[in-house]
């Protein structure tokens, strides 16, 4: 028999794009949306972004 293992969520990646008051987003040199991530400052405390979540909550992003 199988041992069933609990799951829990967690972030894996977190990124933000900026964009200005009419909704232009930043562009990168080549056309695509500027991404940025948290400094380890901004970073602390986001376990609260994941309480209450659950596996069943998650899609599977497809493998390319």
């Amino acid at each position: 028999m199988t041992k069933t293992t609990e799951l829990y969520v967690a972030i894996n990646k977190l990124t933000f794009c900026l964009h200005d008051e009419d909704g232009n987003e930043v562009l990168n040199k080549d056309g695509t949306t500027k991404e940025y991530v948290l400094n380890y400052k901004a970073d602390k405390g986001l376990s609260w972004f994941v309480e209450g979540l659950e596996p069943t909550d998650l899609e599977e992003l497809p493998n390319d």
